[in-house]
């Protein structure tokens, strides 16, 4: 009995030792298991973690390259609104830009501000001569030469419109009968006045001035011009005498006698 009990006792304390061992196996077992699923969330977060700074240091670095970049191209704010409006004018629109400085560009600017002054002073030889001495001396300011080109032309032009011939002395007649047909007679007696001016003295420019005269109203001076018509060729009477622009004067003694018009003798009514 004693040595069953004793072999019992054995037994229950080898079953027990083991269910012990079991146990303790089992919870080191749970223990590593658990260390191990910390260890492998530690290393997720950290592999996250490691991805987003790696994000976050590549944003940084492309914001870092735009703000650079934008710095260099836009100075300051102000500068990058005058560029967004800019792009948004007409080239032709747009003010000229500043010019490209080098050594000699203040020696050029001069001589071209000097051709400018001379064309505004109508001295257009002197001016040609700057330009021309521009175009020639300073071949590297590209831009400077090419509005020195351009004064070149206005010069071309303003010697060409004085080089036009002026108009003729028959041109300028028929520009005063042709004002005289239309009804200009202002502008006609200054046509036919000029021709006199410049020594014209045919009787068909005096005839014509006396005739815009008379359909002005100047009675006396279309009288005083058209007796020099008169004087000059006789033919001019018998023209005066059946002229419509003469009509108003057939009621005037002087016109009558001059051209030799016939007048109706006026009737006078009986006195009572």
């Amino acid at each position: 009995m004693a040595r069953a009990a004793a072999r019992k006792k054995t037994k229950r304390g080898k079953v027990k030792k083991a269910t012990h061992l079991a146990k303790k196996s089992g919870s080191a077992l749970k223990v590593k298991s658990g260390a191990k699923r910390a260890l492998a969330g530690k290393a997720t977060a950290k592999s996250r973690d490691h991805v987003a700074l790696k994000a976050r240091k590549k944003l940084i670095s492309h914001g870092r390259r735009t703000a650079r970049a934008e710095r260099t191209a836009y100075p300051n704010e102000d500068s990058r609104a005058k560029s967004e409006i800019s792009s948004r004018i007409p080239m032709a629109e747009r003010p000229p830009r500043l010019l490209i400085e080098t050594k000699s560009t203040t020696a050029a600017l001069a001589i071209l501000e000097k051709s400018i002054k001379l064309i505004y002073q109508k001295d257009l030889k002197k001016a040609r001569l700057e330009l021309n001495s521009l175009l020639e001396s300073y071949p590297q300011e590209s831009e400077i030469l090419a509005r020195a080109r351009t004064y070149l032309q206005i010069c071309n032009r303003e010697e060409a419109a004085r080089k036009k011939p002026a108009v003729t002395y028959d041109q300028l007649y028929t520009l005063g009968v042709m004002e005289h047909n239309r009804g200009n007679f202002a502008t006609a007696i200054a046509d036919f006045r000029q021709l006199l001016e410049k020594g014209q003295k045919g009787d068909h420019i005096y005839y014509s001035l006396a005739a815009s005269l008379a359909r002005n109203g100047n009675i006396s001076e279309a009288l005083q011009n058209l007796r020099q018509a008169i004087a000059l060729n006789e033919d001019n009477r018998i023209f005066a005498k059946n002229d419509s622009d003469f009509e108003q004067l057939h009621a005037n003694s002087e016109f009558a006698d001059l051209v030799g018009l016939i007048q109706d003798p006026v009737t006078e009514s009986p006195q009572s």
